[in-house]
């Protein structure tokens, strides 16, 4: 058997006995006579330069300081180290019950495992471990290891490249396609940056926020920082002017996913019960001292004391872009907006975010004319009842609305069959409008069903099979038609991590977004042609807005490789803005585009745009949250 360490550029291949040999010959004075009166092999050789540890399998004899505990067992690291940044010095001890003292000395002798959290299904990468070993301890209230510094004053993540070696499967050789032979290169690729720090001890140095704190559980919260303030990020202008960090990762989605970030995670037995800090994006964080795990797909830091910070003071923004015909614009001014409302239900549990978004809709989005809404769950939401009526979910809703101080709205919806449009099961998930009966008059709707994308000569009719059909409605403001079509396309649930097993990562449901665009792009042109065919007056030109959670990127190529076309018919505003807020969620940290509004050219030059941030960037830590997406509105001037 053979120990193969795989480093930077080449490989060196050492015999286990070799390995034993020289630790024999170099073991240090650990402390007690008893502990340099049996070998063990360095923590730094177990974990190697690689994802996958040489020694998987065999039963080995370590020596480490216990530095942290978690509910399932506790992390211990070698106090000295084998001076190879490369190799991790801690390992995780996977042990329920009672745990050895933080500060022990102890010795642990078991096979060396590596666990898939979730199967290899998932995508994961492995942690190294041992589990239920045996154990002598050999000294207690040792000082733990110094913290390795991950910022300026030590080792600076990498800032561009995840993972340069593709295609590859990190996993262990028990997952398909795993266990091969890969290059390690810390210094250049964030996945091996982080796993060469896996299960040690970390000082994240004068990090930033990047994300909100957002709690799962009261076992579980996490948020995103850059060390440094961000100063080593690239390119130089990726960060908003909010805080946060830009996803700009290429056509494919496969570019610069931003390894710089670092995730902070909250455990209360890793912290000793420190509280949960409601974390802001922009808020400045004191340096962060934890030890490095691996779950759901990305490395982390989880904390082993308390967090403080210093508030950036962001706040909610509020649209300029209201309703009122005596702003400006004549008497043919219409406002419309998009908001993905979060499985909303007329749930009781949902009654304090139902007011958030009320709220958000009077005093942030200014009371639109119209009101684009997704993820509209039925009257009983998650429960699984065969019940696919959301009318008390809407009414509650409006009714919200109107003790907030907005208008009276009407509102319409058309149901799926059970269990047909995916998302949360039993919870029916559609596409809904609001509507104000005060300023525009509801000439007709129709949900976009195969039938009707056939009629309209779509080259896929079935492309939204699975998931939410379009809802396509007509509209009348003061003598002047528009139509708006409401999206939620397939979502990107499956996708494999950035940090996972195989590279490059696998980004679920792109076909089928492209060909549900496809389809929108059929229906525009059909509709189009028929308002072309009925008159050649520009007052009557097209006047569409495609609108929502289309789960996809601006530059991905879902929309650029679709929505061109030998001639272009809708333009998404998204490009025309100029600020560095371009943004509507954040995953993990990367600020990023999922919700669109796309014109015709019969609105494409007379329409103002905004992204109103009132969600993302703020935490979430209550049920009184409004969603993870941001609105969107737009005001058209209809006038010919």
């Amino acid at each position: 058997m053979l120990l193969v360490r795989t480093r930077r550029r080449g490989s060196t291949a050492l015999s286990i006995g070799a390995i034993v040999a020289l630790v024999l010959a170099l073991l240090p004075v650990i402390g007690t006579a008893q502990a340099r009166a049996v070998a063990h092999v360095p923590i730094g050789a177990v974990q190697g330069a690689s994802h996958v540890s040489p020694f998987e399998g065999s039963s080995v004899t370590v020596v480490g300081i216990v530095t942290a505990h978690a509910f399932n067992g506790y992390y211990v690291q070698d106090p000295f180290g084998d001076g190879d940044p490369d190799t991790s010095e801690g390992l995780f001890v996977f042990k329920f019950g009672p745990k050895p003292v933080i500060g022990d000395m102890v010795r642990l002798t078991d096979t060396v495992t590596e666990f898939v959290g979730g199967g290899c299904v998932t995508g994961n990468l492995s942690t190294t471990q041992m589990s239920f070993p045996a154990i002598t301890i050999l000294s207690s209230g040792n000082s733990p290891p110094a913290p390795t510094v991950i910022g300026t004053s030590g080792r600076i993540p990498p800032n561009v490249v995840t993972h340069d070696e593709l295609p590859a499967q990190l996993q262990p050789s028990f997952c398909p396609g795993g266990g091969a032979l890969t290059t390690f290169d810390p210094a250049s690729d964030g996945i091996d940056f982080y796993e060469s720090l896996e299960g040690m001890l970390v000082t994240i140095e004068d990090p930033v926020a990047v994300s909100a704190t957002r709690t799962f559980s009261p076992f579980s919260s996490e948020m995103f920082t850059l060390p440094n303030n961000g100063a080593h990020v690239a390119p130089a202008g990726v960060r908003t002017a909010r805080g946060g960090i830009n996803l700009a990762a290429g056509s494919d989605g496969y570019g610069d996913t931003n390894p710089e970030r670092v995730q902070i995670q909250f455990d209360p037995d890793l912290s000793g019960g420190a509280s949960v800090p409601p974390i802001t994006v922009g808020d400045r964080l004191n340096d962060v001292t934890g030890v490095v795990g691996y779950s759901f797909g990305n490395y982390e830091v989880n904390t082993t004391g308390p967090v403080t910070f210093t508030p950036g003071g962001l706040g909610l923004e509020t649209t300029d872009l209201v309703t009122p015909d005596r702003v400006r614009g004549g008497p043919k001014t219409v406002t419309v907006a998009s908001y993905n409302v979060l499985n909303l239900a007329a749930e009781p549990q949902d009654n304090a975010q139902r007011a958030t978004l009320a709220g958000h809709i009077v005093d942030n989005l200014g009371t639109p004319d119209v009101l684009a809404l997704q993820e509209i769950q039925d009257n009983d939401g998650s429960s699984n009842t065969g019940n696919t009526d959301a009318t008390q979910t809407l009414q509650d809703l409006v009714d919200a609305i109107s003790a907030a101080g907005g208008p009276d709205y009407s509102f319409f919806d058309v149901a799926p069959a059970d269990g047909t449009s995916g998302g949360v099961p039993g919870g029916n998930l559609r596409n809904a409008f609001l509507y104000n009966p005060d300023r525009v008059k509801l000439v007709d709707f129709v949900s976009l069903t195969p039938d009707v994308l056939a009629a309209a000569g779509a080259a896929d009719p079935n492309a939204f099979a699975g998931t939410r059909n379009p809802l396509a409605a007509t509209f009348k403001h003061r003598g002047k038609e528009f139509t708006v079509i409401n999206n939620h396309l397939t979502s990107r649930f499956g996708s494999t991590p950035i940090y996972g097993g195989p590279q490059p990562f696998v980004q679920a449901g792109e076909t089928d977004r492209e060909a549900q665009m496809q389809a929108l792009n059929d229906y525009v042109d059909f509709v189009l042609g028929g308002v072309a065919a009925k008159s050649d007056k520009a007052s009557d030109a097209g006047r569409i807005i495609v609108v929502g959670d289309l789960n996809t990127f601006e530059f991905t190529n879902d929309l650029t490789d679709v929505l061109p076309g030998p001639e272009p018919v809708l333009t998404n505003l998204i490009d025309g803005l100029t600020d560095d807020n371009v943004y509507t969620f954040i995953f993990d940290g990367n600020s990023q585009v999922l919700d669109h509004m796309l014109v015709t050219d019969g609105l494409a030059g007379v329409a103002e745009f905004d992204i109103v941030h009132v969600n993302v960037d703020f935490p979430r830590v209550s049920p009184a949250f409004g969603s993870d997406h941001e609105p969107l509105v737009a005001r058209f001037d209809l006038r010919d």
